[in-house]
């Protein structure tokens, strides 16, 4: 054989490879019109990714592929998360998915002001996309990990929606959560008026926390305030409900007792001067600024009108606030003999309408 045929030969070996190989290149992978969704688990190698998607006949040379992966600069760099392939990926366009991360499918996760760490943990708990590793963490445990073991973990995650992408690790959210916190107060605590009764942003977190389970009317939030503060110049206990039932924790059955405002816990504002040992739950920031920028009054007490959460009657004296209260009970059996009187004339109606039914119909 001579050396015009042997170089033939590999010519045509060599157009033969490079032929398959742009053939592999630019042969879509995905076909489907809704594309095809796959998870790149945390922990997982490209070797075990190049692996499944073959087995799965998504890739359909392993061999190439893994050829590709070397060929790329950062092949075995893959970012783990839930991806969506789009109609017409090529082999190149796959890896470059999972190597920069582009295309992750992403979900919300919303923590609600006022939620309690308790409250947030278990949501979180719930949702099958995080990738999950707080359940054998304790509370400081976990503050331990977030690089903070100084904090109560009570308070200081900001509510927020977060998206993230699938197999997020539930921790790493609450990171991001925490720093938005700090974030927040940091600037609230820097804007601050002169003069007010706190020293440092952890007593504004935990004053923004009380305010936050007390009303849910903005309006109201800046009034509370300038209460709570009031009463803390004039050495007064807060007597702030919503510190009573945090105290109490699963006792609290859905109503105060009088015996529960004597209850000797922490955070019973009814026997304890000052403020709470922590927050008692995570304010929303318009809690967190109602308290470095308070409304200026003479008011000492408040209570809801119609239910616990408000609209709330201001007071400056005892007096006063003994007639805002007897008002506030008036309203409620008013409102409750209403939701009587309307429960059974609905039930008075629908019996009726059973014993007489309609004629015909659709």
């Amino acid at each position: 054989m001579n050396k015009r045929r042997i170089g033939l030969i590999i010519f045509a070996l060599l157009f033969l490879i490079l032929v398959i190989g742009l053939k592999f290149l630019f042969t879509p992978l995905i076909t489907d019109e809704h594309g095809y969704q796959y998870t790149v688990q945390p922990g997982a190698s490209i070797k075990s990714v190049t692996d499944d998607l073959y087995y799965k006949n998504i890739i359909k040379n392993r061999f190439l592929f893994s050829v590709l992966v070397e060929l790329h600069k950062n092949g075995h760099d893959i970012k783990a998360g839930e991806y969506l392939f789009p109609k017409g990926t090529t082999p190149y366009k796959l890896l470059n998915q999972i190597v920069t991360g582009s295309g992750l499918i992403y979900h919300e996760f919303t923590i609600i002001p006022g939620w309690s760490i308790r409250q947030l943990r278990a949501a979180m708990a719930n949702n099958s996309y995080f990738h999950h590793t707080l359940q054998d963490l304790s509370d400081t445990t976990l503050m331990n990990r977030l690089g903070h073991p100084e904090l109560k973990a009570e308070g200081q995650f900001y509510p927020d929606t977060y998206f993230f992408a699938g197999g997020t690790s539930d921790i790493l959210l609450l990171k991001r959560a925490f720093k938005a916190m700090q974030d927040k107060l940091t600037v609230a605590w820097q804007s601050r008026e002169p003069g007010l009764p706190f020293n440092n942003k952890y007593e504004v977190l935990t004053v923004a926390s009380m305010i936050e389970k007390e009303t849910e009317f903005d309006v109201e939030r800046p009034i509370i305030a300038g209460v709570i503060i009031n009463r803390l110049r004039k050495d007064m206990l807060l007597q702030i409900d919503p510190t009573v039932i945090y105290g109490l924790g699963s006792r609290f059955n859905g109503t105060i007792y009088k015996k529960d405002l004597l209850a000797k816990t922490p955070y019973n504002t009814y026997v304890n001067k000052g403020l709470p040992p922590t927050p008692i739950a995570m304010p929303g920031l318009e809690s967190i600024m109602a308290v470095v920028h308070p409304q200026h009054h003479d008011y000492l007490y408040f209570v809801a009108r119609h239910g616990k959460d408000g609209p709330h009657q201001f007071s400056q004296t005892l007096d006063e606030h003994y007639v805002a209260v007897a008002a506030a009970k008036r309203l409620r059996a008013q409102f409750f003999n209403n939701v009587l009187v309307r429960y059974y004339l609905l039930k008075l109606f629908s019996d009726e309408v059973m014993r007489f039914p309609l004629v015909g119909g659709s």
